[in-house]
């Protein structure tokens, strides 16, 4: 079906049952409702996430919303209002019990929050490698642990598990290489 020909009201009508039709809505007010939010908050980062709130409040209410005499974009300015006192409320909360308890808020700098993404993507990688991991078959699975993260040499290894050292050598090889390959495929997606 083609959404983006239809009004606002009859995307919304159909915002539940077709995700669709709630994307063209979202494609068609999002940049406007960022830019509100930014000219209100003075804040980039408060303006996506109150704009990512907007619109997944938008949706929750999609079956209560009625066609007015005004347009689809006003009600999304009242949502985006009340998720701007919200957010106001919340932060002289945040200030007021910061003062009563004597603590100094917390400023990150642009090397913090990098350093923070980094951490957060090596776990998500490391997470993945472990998944890799679990993935290979049980003996590559036993001589790439054994091996890489025991640090076990290939004779230790090979008389623990009872296979030569060539034998090991080769399940090392091939689970590495299979590691890696699932690995270059998880970055490219």
């Amino acid at each position: 079906m083609q959404f983006q020909a239809l009004p606002d009201d009859a995307l919304m009508k159909m915002a539940r049952r077709e995700p669709e039709a709630f994307a063209v809505v979202y494609r068609r007010h999002a940049d406007v409702v960022l830019s509100y939010l930014l000219r209100r908050t003075g804040s980039i980062e408060l303006a996506s996430d109150l704009t990512a709130e907007v619109f997944a409040a938008a949706l929750v209410s999609s079956r209560q919303y009625k066609a007015g005499p005004y347009p689809l974009r006003a009600w999304l300015f009242a949502i985006a209002n009340h998720k701007m006192y919200d957010a106001w409320r919340r932060q002289r909360s945040e200030r007021s019990a910061r003062e009563r308890l004597g603590m100094r808020e917390l400023a990150f700098t642009e090397d913090e929050y990098e350093a923070a993404e980094q951490r957060i993507d090596a776990e998500r990688q490391g997470d993945e490698l472990w998944s890799l991991v679990a993935d290979l078959p049980p003996d590559q699975r036993e001589a790439v642990l054994g091996r890489v993260v025991d640090d076990q040499d290939y004779a230790e290894l090979a008389g623990e598990i009872g296979h030569t050292q060539q034998t090991l050598r080769q399940r090392v090889s091939r689970g590495l290489a299979s590691l890696g390959r699932g690995l270059r495929e998880g970055t490219s997606r």
